[in-house]
């Protein structure tokens, strides 16, 4: 469902991704995982794992949520995905693509009711802990 939420806020985001990116980064969450794909100056996402990824990052929903809609500050966000000082988020490649979508998403989430709906409304039916 995170990965549909995360779909609809890139359709509506800033086109901002260099056009000289080409990699994919997998991202595991508690209940799904599914792989982003930069390329071109776009980005996809699709369902399940992609074992030749660049990347692989294993980050919980909440903090996911969190650094979308700013409860999260960006400058921890970017440390922990793109200078990690340990690999427990990121454990293969880097999380610098990924964070880079995590602000323009964080933008969109401003932004865009819509989008703002979604996730508050994902994010309020967690079941933490």
């Amino acid at each position: 469902m995170m990965s549909e939420i995360i779909a609809r806020g890139v359709e509506v985001m800033p086109q901002m991704i260099p056009k000289e990116w080409d990699e994919c980064t997998v991202v595991y969450l508690e209940e799904e995982t599914f792989h982003v794909t930069f390329k071109a100056g776009g980005v996809s996402l699709a369902r399940g794992d992609k074992p030749d990824a660049g990347s692989v990052v294993k980050i919980t929903t909440k903090k996911l949520c969190d650094a979308i809609d700013g409860s999260t500050d960006f400058l921890r966000v970017w440390m922990d995905l793109a200078e990690p000082s340990d690999r427990s988020l990121v454990a293969k490649g880097t999380g610098l693509k990924l964070a880079t979508l995590i602000d323009l998403l964080s933008r969109t989430y401003k932004s865009n009711s819509e989008f703002k709906r979604l996730l508050d409304g994902y994010k309020a039916n967690l079941k933490i802990g």
